[in-house]
């Protein structure tokens, strides 16, 4: 029985079903925004809310019920204890009469996509592994950001006040230029004092917009890379437990059968 749990709980056809479950309630959550839904189509939203809280009760239960005689297994899979902890915040008492806080936890359920689909988790994990590189990168934008802004507010602050003045406008300046959003403005403005300060702006955006950003995406990409290998190593450690576990079952089974007919001579 548990075994055939397991494989339910683990088929396509159920992760898809869950998944469209999180999506309608997504768009449920949305609905509820609008004073004319909420006003003509307010019950049926709410029970259909309902519904689909009691779906991800019924899928963790399920799930826990498919671990077997170590039902706390589950919980050492930290997509499922995201999963637990955004479903049964739902049901902390006097909730119920909080309607903004409980609107922000039943929100959080869109979340849910992310343990649901492979994809995302593997894009989730890449983040969070490349954060100490991103910090080691953002020290780096921040001395270039640094050195620019005390150049620029030294350079320009005269003539230009309004974007040079002090450091942390000349900071903001920067990081106007680092969007793109208009920057030549401020190029040909400093170029009316000094015609070569071109320089000055050309080398910023060419350090901080392609060099910083393809150095940040090349950090991401390879920690995908390594998030990748690692969610498939987890699952594939997860399915030869389970068919150890399966045949080792399957091997008691046998021995027992066999110990009855040693018997019955």
């Amino acid at each position: 029985m548990i075994k055939q749990i397991k494989q339910f709980t683990d088929s396509h056809a159920f992760q898809g079903f869950i998944v469209s479950v999180i999506l309608l309630n997504a768009i449920i959550i949305g609905a509820e925004t609008y004073p004319y839904m909420q006003a003509n189509y307010g019950e049926l939203l709410y029970t259909l809310d309902h519904i689909c809280l009691w779906i991800f009760v019924l899928e963790i239960a399920l799930k826990l019920i498919a671990c077997g005689k170590h039902p706390v297994a589950y919980f050492k899979n930290g997509w499922n204890v995201f999963d637990f902890i955004i479903v049964a915040a739902a049901f902390i008492p006097g909730m119920q009469s909080q309607t903004t806080v409980l609107r922000l936890i039943r929100l959080l359920r869109v979340l849910r996509l992310l343990s649901a689909m492979p994809g995302l988790q593997i894009m989730v994990t890449a983040l969070i592994n490349s954060i100490p590189r991103i910090a080691q990168m953002a020290m780096l934008s921040s001395l270039l950001f640094y050195i620019y802004a005390v150049i620029g507010q030294t350079l320009f602050s005269q003539h230009d006040p309004q974007h040079w003045g002090t450091l942390h406008i000349s900071l903001l300046s920067l990081f106007r230029a680092l969007t793109l959003e208009d920057w030549t403005d401020l190029m040909y403005t400093g170029m009316e004092l000094y015609p070569w300060s071109w320089i000055f702006f050309v080398s910023f955006v060419l350090l901080a917009t392609f060099v910083i950003f393809n150095m940040l995406i090349g950090i991401i990409l390879s920690s995908m890379e390594d998030a990748r290998e690692e969610v498939m190593k987890e699952h594939n450690k997860g399915k030869s437990r389970e068919d150890l576990e399966y045949q080792l079952e399957a091997a008691r089974d046998a021995l027992n059968i066999l110990e009855k007919a040693l018997k019955n001579r």
